[in-house]
C-alpha cells in the first residue's frame, strides 16, 4: 500500500512539474504580449493584459492537454472543446488575481507593470493547478 501511494505521489509531483514548465512558457507568452500590446500597439496596460492572458491561457491549455494531463479526458473534438471551456473557467480565478495584483501594484505601489504582472501570475499558479487537476482533467482517457 505504501509503495502504491509513493508511486502515486511521485506521479502527481511529475504532473505538477510539467504544469509549472507549461506555466513557465505561458509566462513568457504572457509577458511578451503584455509588453507588445502596451509598448508597440499603445494599448492601455490592463487591456493589453487581458489580451496577453487570453493568448497564454490558450497556449497553456493546448500544452497541458497534450502533455501534463495527456492521460486524462475523453477523445474527440467535443470533449476537447469542453475541456478548453472548463480550463478557461478554472483559470478565471487566476485571471482575476492576476489583473487585481497587476492593477494594485502598478497603480498603488507604483511598481513597473511587467514586474507587477509577474507577481499576479505567481499568485494564481497553485489555485489554477488544483482546479484544473480536479475538474478540467479529472477523467481518465478511454482508449
Amino acid at each position: 500500500m505504501g509503495r502504491i501511494h509513493s508511486l502515486s505521489q511521485k506521479s502527481e509531483i511529475r504532473r505538477f512539474v510539467k504544469f509549472c514548465l507549461v506555466g513557465g512558457s505561458g509566462v513568457l507568452v504572457n509577458m511578451f504580449f503584455l509588453w507588445f500590446f502596451t509598448e508597440k500597439a499603445k494599448f492601455y496596460y490592463l487591456l493589453s493584459s487581458l489580451i496577453a492572458i487570453e493568448i497564454s491561457v490558450l497556449s497553456n491549455y493546448v500544452l497541458n492537454d497534450l502533455w501534463t494531463w495527456h492521460d486524462r479526458g475523453k477523445e474527440g473534438k467535443t470533449e476537447y472543446f469542453k475541456r478548453m471551456l472548463q480550463y478557461h473557467l478554472s483559470s478565471s480565478a487566476a485571471i482575476l488575481a492576476n489583473l487585481s495584483i497587476l492593477w494594485l501594484l502598478t497603480e498603488l505601489a507604483h511598481i513597473y507593470y511587467l514586474i507587477s504582472n509577474l507577481f499576479g501570475i505567481l499568485c494564481g499558479t497553485f489555485l489554477n493547478y488544483f482546479l484544473n487537476d480536479r475538474w478540467t482533467f479529472k477523467h481518465r482517457r478511454q482508449v
